[in-house]
């Protein structure tokens, strides 16, 4: 299994730059000069807008379901650790990232935009000369703080019961990169046909935040900044140490890819040894979910109760319980197959 790496992330990271090595897309759209709440789904769809934040939901399907909601909010919190493509974007592309979050605000007839950081003063200052309209909260920079769940708890003062979307409480959670896009649409006449992302080496000091042609292989990239990528050395995780995956360097890049990382193999993976009943895994998980308990249902094959069921449906699979284990144990593996049981 894919383990914890400790990375020096606070040299390697700096989100102050959003490099562009690649040639400006062309205008397809004449753009969009006013915004009707009946046709902007259609208009997202047009565009090929899903989910940028990781879970790739079509965008159209998410502004029906909240209209209505009073408050949009824009998710630029980071939740993979090591990534800062968000904080990138919010401070680069600010003009877009604007220009979508009001259109989809307009869209679903929200009268509060909140923009949802990591608590760092520093940042919150610089954003507020950008977003000086809205409302900017800093949350804990602690994963996994930009799931929607923990969003949801901080500003509504209580967590959200198993079940429940942001939008029975009158929310629309936006990622920052995904409102980018669609202010991209809306001003430049440009579709969703690149990707914002955190391309980063550590072995070798390499981190970086670029604009990247979707559907381009990894390897392209690799030559765009000679990268010293070996197969036989190196592993490239796709969005992040937490929740990414494994992938070859032929690999394409989606619009839902949040980052490549380029490990060292050696270092990425561990042993799993038997389960020594710690309780690290309950503590850690964010939703008080018990991870190992519905590991070992998992591995046993008793899946079929509705206590079960709910608490799978309750995980986003955020591997913090797998990061913490003691004893390498691959909980989130076996937990994606729980999720195939419902």
């Amino acid at each position: 299994m894919l383990r914890t790496i400790k990375i020096d992330w606070n040299h390697l990271a700096d989100f102050q730059t959003l490099e562009t090595p690649f040639p400006r897309p062309e205008r397809i759209h004449p753009g969009l000069d006013e915004i009707n709440p009946e046709t902007f789904p259609a208009y997202l769809d047009e565009i090929g807008l899903v989910g940028m934040g990781g879970s790739g939901f079509p965008a159209s399907t998410k502004i029906k379901a909240n209209r209505g909601s009073h408050t949009l909010v824009i998710n630029g919190i980071e939740c993979e650790p090591g990534i800062t493509i968000d904080k990138a974007v919010l401070l680069n592309d600010f003009l877009w990232v604007a220009a979508g979050a009001n259109a989809c605000a307009q869209a679903i007839g929200a009268t509060r935009i909140i923009l949802a950081v990591e608590n760092n003063p520093e940042l919150i200052q610089q954003l507020e000369k950008r977003y000086g309209e809205f409302q900017i909260t800093g949350f804990s920079g602690r994963y996994p703080s930009g799931a929607e769940k923990l969003i949801l708890k901080k500003l509504t003062g209580k967590f959200p019961p198993p079940g429940t979307r942001p939008f029975e409480f009158g929310f629309l959670i936006q990622n920052a990169v995904s409102l980018r896009a669609v202010g991209r649409a809306i001003i430049d006449g440009i579709p969703v046909v690149e990707r914002p992302l955190t391309l980063a080496m550590p072995s070798v000091g390499f981190y970086k935040n670029l604009i990247a042609p979707v559907g381009i292989t990894i390897q392209e990239l690799f030559e765009i900044y000679n990268l010293p990528y070996d197969a036989a050395m190196h592993l490239i995780s796709d969005s992040g140490l937490m929740m990414g995956r494994e992938v070859s360097q032929f690999s394409t890049i989606e619009k839902t890819t949040l980052s490549i990382l380029v490990l060292q193999r050696d270092e990425a993976f561990r042993e799993e040894r038997p389960c020594t009943r710690c309780g690290a895994c309950n503590i850690a998980c964010p939703l008080g979910l018990h991870p190992f308990t519905l590991t070992e249902k998992v591995r046993k094959g008793k899946t079929a109760s509705a206590t079960f069921k709910a608490q799978m449906t309750e995980c986003f699979l955020c591997g913090v319980c797998a990061a913490v284990c003691p004893s390498g144990i691959p909980l989130v593996e076996s937990l994606k197959k729980g999720k195939q049981c419902l």
